[in-house]
C-alpha cells in the first residue's frame, strides 16, 4: 500500500462503505481501543498497515491452531489452486480422502457433509434432526453460541434479568423461530430432565461441550452423561457444537476425551487453520436424508460446499494435528498461561479469577468463584478487562477487548511469547482499577 496509509485512513474509508467499518460486530469491537488495520500476519504475529507488530492471541477467533502462514498447509492450498478451484458436481479425491479422515478421527462421525462455516453447519444439523424426529422444538443452552442464524441466536449474552427466558441476540429474528428454542442452564442435568418431562415435541439438543463463547464453562461428567441418555432414551439426535472444541483440544474432539459420543457433530475453525472449511458430521441414518436421491427430503446445499482449497488445508492441517504433539504442546502452554496469570492477580491482590481450558484462557476481573453456568459469568468487570485489554496492546499484544471472549494460541506461541505476555500483564495488571 501507499506510503501515506495509516490504520485511521483505512478506518475511515471503511466506515464509508461497509457497516460499522468492519465486516462483523464482533470485529469491530477490535476499534475500542483504537483504530487499527491489518497488512499481514506470520507465525504468532500481526502486522498493521503502518508497520506495528502485535503478537496475536485473538487468532480470529480460534481457527489459527497451527500459526499464520503455516507452510506445509499453504503450499497444499497453493497446489490446489493450480489444479482448479471448483467443479460444483459430483464429488473429488480430496472430499473424499477429507471426510474418511473425520470419520477415523471423530468418534460421532459416519457420514460427513462439507460447507463453509460453523454457523451453515449447525444450521444443517438442526434441519437433519427435525427431519428425522418430525419435531420442531430445538433445546439450547445459556451461554452456547452456535451461529448467527434464527433457529439458535438466543440467549448467548442475555442481561440479567432476561436470565432463564427466550432472549434474541438480534433484531429482525423470525418469531416463530425464536418460539421453538428452549433454553436452559448449562450444567443442571435436573432442568434437562425436567424440560423433556415438559415437552414431547423436542426435534434436538445443541451443545457446546465446553462453551467457549462466554470464556470457558467446564461441562460437570453428569451433565454430559444426562444428555446422552435423556436424548437416546427418547430418540431424539444429540448435536455437539465442536466448532471451537475440535481439534483445537483434541484431534478426536472432546466427544472422544469426555467420552460421550452426540449423533451429530459441527466442525469449523481449527479444522483448515484459517481457511474457510466447515462440517457436520454424524450418524448414517441422520446423515442419510439428505443423500440427495430426491426421496430422503433434507436439502443441504451450497455452491463453496466442499470447496478444494479449504479441503486442501484441512486435509493438511488434519495430518500435521495428528503427526505432531501440537496439542499436547499448545494445551501444556495453555496451563502456563493460566498459572501465571493467576500468580499475578494473587500477587497484585487484584479480585478476578483465570478460565480456560487447553489452549485457550481469559482473565476475568471482578468475579472469583469457578463459573458453572452463564449466571456465573455475569457481574464480571468490563471495564477492567477494557483497560488491561488496552494496556497489553500498547504493550504488543492483541485480542479481542469483549470481556466474555477468550484468547488462544497457537502451535508458533512458545517460551518467548510466554515470558513477553506474563512480564507485561504484571505491568498492565499494575494500572487497572477493579471496581
Amino acid at each position: 500500500m501507499e506510503d501515506d496509509v495509516t490504520n485511521r485512513s483505512v478506518v475511515e474509508r471503511a466506515r464509508a462503505v461497509i457497516p460499522g467499518g468492519a465486516q462483523t460486530g464482533l470485529r469491530a469491537q477490535a476499534y475500542d481501543l483504537g483504530e487499527v488495520a491489518f497488512s499481514g500476519a506470520r507465525d504468532a504475529t500481526l502486522e498493521t498497515v503502518e508497520g506495528e507488530t502485535f503478537t496475536d492471541y485473538h487468532l480470529a477467533f480460534g481457527p489459527i491452531v497451527l500459526g499464520h502462514g503455516h507452510p506445509e498447509v499453504d503450499a497444499a492450498a497453493r497446489e490446489t489452486i493450480a489444479e482448479g478451484v471448483l467443479y460444483g458436481a459430483a464429488t473429488t479425491p480430496l472430499e473424499v480422502e477429507v471426510a474418511e479422515r473425520l470419520v477415523d478421527l471423530i468418534p460421532s462421525a459416519e457420514q460427513v457433509n462439507f460447507c463453509n462455516s460453523g454457523t451453515e453447519a449447525t444450521y444443517h444439523a438442526i434441519r437433519l434432526a427435525r427431519a428425522y424426529t418430525g419435531n420442531d422444538r430445538v433445546i439450547k443452552f445459556e451461554g452456547c453460541y452456535h451461529g448467527w442464524h434464527d433457529y439458535v441466536d438466543v440467549s448467548v449474552y442475555p442481561p440479567r434479568e432476561r436470565v432463564g427466558q427466550r432472549y434474541p441476540e438480534s433484531a429482525g429474528m423470525l418469531p416463530e423461530a425464536v418460539k421453538h428454542t428452549e433454553v436452559l442452564p448449562f450444567n443442571d442435568p435436573e432442568a434437562f430432565e425436567e424440560a423433556f418431562e415438559e415437552f414431547d415435541d423436542v426435534a434436538a439438543v445443541i451443545c457446546e461441550p465446553i462453551p467457549h463463547s462466554v470464556g470457558c464453562l467446564l461441562p460437570e461428567t453428569r451433565f454430559l452423561e444426562t444428555l446422552r441418555e435423556v436424548t437416546a432414551g427418547n430418540d431424539v439426535p444429540l448435536i455437539f457444537d465442536e466448532v471451537i472444541t475440535g481439534f483445537r483440544h483434541s484431534t478426536r474432539g472432546v466427544q472422544h476425551e469426555f467420552g460421550v459420543t452426540p449423533d451429530l457433530t459441527c466442525l469449523a475453525k481449527a479444522m483448515g487453520n484459517g481457511y474457510p472449511v466447515a462440517a457436520v458430521c454424524g450418524r448414517e441414518d441422520l446423515m442419510a436424508q439428505a443423500s440427495g436421491d430426491n426421496t430422503s427430503g433434507v436439502v443441504i446445499s451450497g455452491t463453496y460446499s466442499g470447496h478444494p482449497v479449504g479441503l486442501a488445508a484441512a486435509r493438511e492441517t488434519l495430518r500435521v494435528l495428528s503427526e505432531e504433539p501440537v496439542v499436547e504442546e499448545i494445551s501444556a502452554l495453555g496451563e502456563r498461561y493460566r498459572a501465571g496469570l493467576a500468580d499475578l492477580l494473587a500477587d497484585r491482590g487484584i479480585e478476578g479469577r483465570v478460565v480456560g481450558y487447553g489452549s485457550v484462557f481469559s482473565p476475568q476481573f471482578g468475579v472469583t468463584e469457578e463459573p458453572r453456568r452463564y449466571e456465573d459469568v455475569l457481574g464480571l468487570d468490563e471495564g477492567a478487562f477494557s483497560e488491561f485489554a488496552r494496556g497489553m496492546r500498547e504493550r504488543g499484544h492483541f485480542f479481542t477487548p469483549n470481556p466474555y471472549k477468550r484468547q488462544h494460541i497457537s502451535w508458533a506461541h512458545g517460551e518467548r511469547e510466554l515470558e513477553g505476555y506474563l512480564a507485561d500483564a504484571d505491568a498492565a495488571l499494575g494500572s487497572i482499577s477493579v471496581n
